[in-house]
């Protein structure tokens, strides 16, 4: 905490810490989205050789004061690889909070723990205790079709008893909730101890409150006693063993008509007739099918195929505020982008895997280009063939390699056990 006198302000850090991909740069980025102008500065970022820490300073004019004075935060992540012990370290130096941003899939519970046990290493290091400075743990990635239940998490990693919120902070969900508990949390700590003094703030575990509802310091203690009822899940469908819930499917189906719409005026919440929701379930499943097959077979896209072809999408505009821009308009993140990413790369993957003379069903001959071209030649403007042969030999490729993806979700479909829930949908 930093106090500064003449400008009657107090200035206190919050770090987003975590593993690698959990969300904690996407949670910042949504943050500064959200809040108004006059609340918030620039963000800035430190280049590390391979990742980035990112900061800015925010304004919560809605938690109350600090013995009379305003208070500020500056919001922190530090990069979750492994090898930035030393970064991670440097930026917890003088933390008032912490949010710890775990990832709620279940096959990354192990990177959480390790990042945890981490951020217990790195305090003590300060001389602080993980289960006396203000922490809040944001269960992330809630949508996802292999997210733990929220109690089993909670078993496993919350062994301090820590304060927790859930969230889907690629679409924004749960992000302002958890920051300001813990911007309560803190300022409780500080109305009621001295500076520098140790406290032992409440550890149970609640639910995220709404933007609109979020506690002020005062009233942090009353929100941590009376938590929020846990609402039962609903599926739409179960896949062998994964289960999509009907909160999942109905933000996948925003995303995709996001991803997309025609132009940029997309509506804020579209509703889907019955026939577009069953389109969306079979285009769903098909995607669960995909990720269940390459956990089978240990394929798995690197950090830098997803890059790749974030980058390709990224070259459409002539510069990151027209990509930002974009994403804006559609109420899309980059994170959205690299889960299609993701997608893409595991389907190029597997295609060349498991479909056999793969190079030559996808050969084509100038008698494939000719006879696509005459029967389709309005879909081209009517420009003579000669000018449009690359994009006439791309849609070609496009149409084989649907056919060649359906024909491998079909097999799937018959070895898989599918039940879906039309009363849910």
């Amino acid at each position: 905490m930093q106090i500064n006198y003449a400008k009657k302000e107090v200035s206190c850090k919050l770090v987003y810490y975590g593993p690698g991909m959990s969300g904690k740069t996407t949670n910042l980025e949504v943050i500064h989205q959200k809040v108004p102008e006059h609340s918030k500065g620039e963000m800035t970022s430190i280049a590390t050789e391979g990742d980035r820490t990112l900061f800015f300073d925010f304004l919560p004019l809605d938690l109350g004061q600090v013995r009379g004075m305003t208070t500020k935060f500056q919001l922190y992540t530090v990069p979750g690889q492994v090898y930035y012990s030393s970064t991670r370290k440097l930026v917890l130096q003088g933390a008032d909070g912490v949010i710890f941003v775990a990832d709620s899939q279940a096959e990354k519970l192990p990177e959480n723990i390790e990042s945890l046990k981490d951020l217990q290493t790195n305090l003590e290091e300060y001389g602080l205790k993980i289960d006396e400075i203000p922490l809040v743990i944001q269960w992330n990635k809630r949508d996802l079709p292999s997210a733990m239940v929220v109690e089993e998490l909670d078993k496993k990693v919350n062994w301090m008893n820590a304060s927790t919120t859930t969230a889907i902070a690629a679409t924004g969900e749960g992000v302002l909730g958890t920051l300001k508990l813990a911007a309560s949390l803190i300022l409780d700590r500080l109305n009621t101890k001295e500076p520098g003094a140790a406290a032992t703030p409440p550890r149970k575990a609640v639910s995220a409150p709404a933007p609109a509802e979020a506690p002020k310091a005062a009233d942090a203690a009353k929100t941590e006693e009376t938590p929020a009822p846990e609402k039962k899940e609903v599926y739409v469908a179960k896949i062998n063993s994964d289960q999509i819930s009907r909160q999942y499917f109905t933000q996948y189906c925003q995303i995709q008509y996001r991803l997309g719409a025609r132009n940029d005026d997309v509506e804020d919440f579209k509703k889907f007739t019955p026939e577009e929701k069953r389109k969306l379930l079979e285009m769903l499943i098909n995607h669960v099918l995909l990720l269940q097959d390459a956990k089978k077979r240990n394929i798995q896209p690197s950090k830098e195929e997803i890059e790749t072809q974030v980058q390709d999408f990224a070259k459409r505009f002539k510069a990151k505020a027209e990509l930002d821009g974009y994403l804006s308009r559609r109420k899309l993140s980059l994170d959205n982008l690299r889960n299609e990413a993701t997608k893409n790369v595991i389907i190029g993957k597997i295609i060349q895997q498991v479909i056999p003379n793969l190079g030559e069903r996808l050969k084509i001959t100038e008698g494939d280009v000719r006879d696509f071209y005459g029967e389709n030649a309005a879909k081209f403007g009517g420009k003579p063939i000669e000018n449009v042969k690359n994009e006439v030999i791309a849609a070609i490729k496009g149409a084989r390699k649907r056919a060649l993806l359906e024909e491998f979700f079909g097999k799937l479909r018959q070895q898989a056990a599918i039940q879906v829930f039309n009363e849910n949908i």
